[in-house]
Parts: C-alpha cells; sequence; structure tokens
C-alpha cells in the first residue's frame, strides 16, 4: 500500500510543477464544451423535454471527466512504464494498478467538482448536492474503465498519428455517440439496443436518469461493473507485460 501512496504521490507532485496549467484546463475543457457544442445544439434541439440546456449538462459533464481521464492517464503510463527507472523497483503489477485506478479517481473527482460548480452557474439548478453524490458513485466504473481504454490504446497503438487519430475518435465517441450532446432518440433502433449496453453509455443513461428523478437501471450498473472487470483483467496482464520487459 505504501508503493501506491508514493507512485499517486509522485504523479501529483508532477502536475503540482504545472498547476496553473492544469487548473486552467480544468475550468476551461467544460466551459468550452458548453458554449461551443450545447449552446448551438441547444438552436436544433428546441422540442426536446426537459429543455435541452439542462439535459445535456449531464453530457456535457460526462465527456469532460471521462475525456479528462483518459489524457490524463496517458501521460501517466509513459512516465510509468517507458522508464527503466521504474521497472527496477520493487513494485508489484497489482501496485502499479491500483495506483492507476486510484490516481484516475483523484483526477476525475476534482474534474466532476469543477465542472459541476460550472455547469450549476451556468445552467441554474442542473444538480442538487445529493444528485452530486448519486451520479460520482454511479460515473466510478466508466473513470476506471476509460483509464483503462487509455493504457490498453497506448499499449497497441505505436504509430503517432494513428495515435493522435484514436484520440479524436474517443473524444468524438463520447461526445456523439452515446447519447451526450445528441439525444439516443434520434438514432435508429437497432443501433439504440446495442449501445444501450456499452458500460459508458449505460453510466450516463443512469446519470441522466438521476438528473431527471427517474429510476435508476439497475441492469446497467451490473454490466458496468462486469465490464470494468474485464477491463481491469486486461490491464493487469499489459502492465506485467511491460514491467517485465
Amino acid at each position: 500500500m505504501n508503493n501506491v501512496l508514493i507512485l499517486i504521490i509522485k504523479e501529483l507532485l508532477n502536475i503540482k510543477k504545472n498547476i496553473l496549467h492544469y487548473i486552467f484546463i480544468l475550468f476551461l475543457f467544460p466551459s468550452l464544451l458548453f458554449m461551443f457544442l450545447a449552446i448551438p445544439l441547444s438552436k436544433v434541439f428546441i422540442d426536446l423535454k426537459p429543455i435541452y440546456s439542462i439535459w445535456v449538462c449531464s453530457g456535457v459533464l460526462f465527456v469532460s471527466v471521462l475525456f479528462n481521464i483518459y489524457i490524463f492517464n496517458l501521460s501517466w503510463f509513459k512516465k510509468m512504464y517507458d522508464n527503466d527507472f521504474m521497472k527496477s523497483l520493487p513494485i508489484t503489477t497489482s501496485e502499479y494498478l491500483l495506483s492507476q485506478i486510484s490516481f484516475s479517481i483523484i483526477v476525475g473527482f476534482f474534474q466532476y467538482t469543477i465542472s459541476v460548480i460550472i455547469l450549476n452557474s451556468l445552467s441554474i439548478g442542473f444538480m442538487n448536492f445529493i444528485q452530486f453524490i448519486k451520479c460520482f458513485f454511479i460515473l466510478l466504473p466508466s473513470m476506471v474503465i476509460i483509464s483503462n481504454i487509455s493504457l490498453i490504446s497506448n499499449y497497441f497503438i505505436k504509430n503517432k498519428f494513428s495515435f493522435n487519430i484514436f484520440n479524436s475518435f474517443v473524444f468524438l465517441f463520447l461526445s456523439f455517440s452515446i447519447g451526450s450532446l445528441v439525444p439516443l432518440d434520434l438514432y435508429p433502433k437497432e443501433y439504440i439496443n446495442i449501445i444501450s449496453y456499452f458500460p459508458l453509455s449505460a453510466t450516463l443513461i443512469n446519470i441522466q436518469n438521476i438528473i431527471s428523478f427517474d429510476s435508476l437501471y439497475f441492469s446497467m450498473i451490473l454490466i458496468s461493473f462486469f465490464y470494468l472487470l474485464v477491463f481491469i483483467t486486461l490491464s493487469y496482464y499489459i502492465i506485467e507485460s511491460k514491467m517485465k520487459r
């Protein structure tokens, strides 16, 4: 456990060196999403109930948190797993994996809190404190899943151009393919039946239900935890292979 704390503190100290830069990004990203995507789209989806400018806040929050976790983890992995010194340390694969998960949740919590503050100021009454707590815990599995997707993509995609294309695809997928900024009801029924049971979209649907005071889909929560275990297992073996090299 001491090794896990050391790894997390090490990365947080690296962030501290550029703290103003990171704080700027944490505030800027959800603000830009709302201003340059949500507001223009609100002129398109004028008949949406509840009002689009309130409904879309869940999606902006979701994209802000997950994409920032994805980006932050890219630098984490390069520092940890492409570093000969780190490979020489007496740290187990489980400790590396646990530190990665913990770091992702910490980064996610800060982005989540800042995004909620911004969105509540832009769209008054978007989220109360009870909803804040509920949505955060619903979001936890997806935070871990997206951090593992970051690891997997970093491991398998070696070409820089292809990697940048994939990163763009991740952002577009989070924003437009799972109901974050465009209601899923507008997609073909066959697509909805498939994507609704993807772990990230399942999380988003439950967050939207919490904001709308609707019931949670517990089957979707179970699906998220199932995929969570799958991605953690895959990441474990990837980290182990990296450390053995």
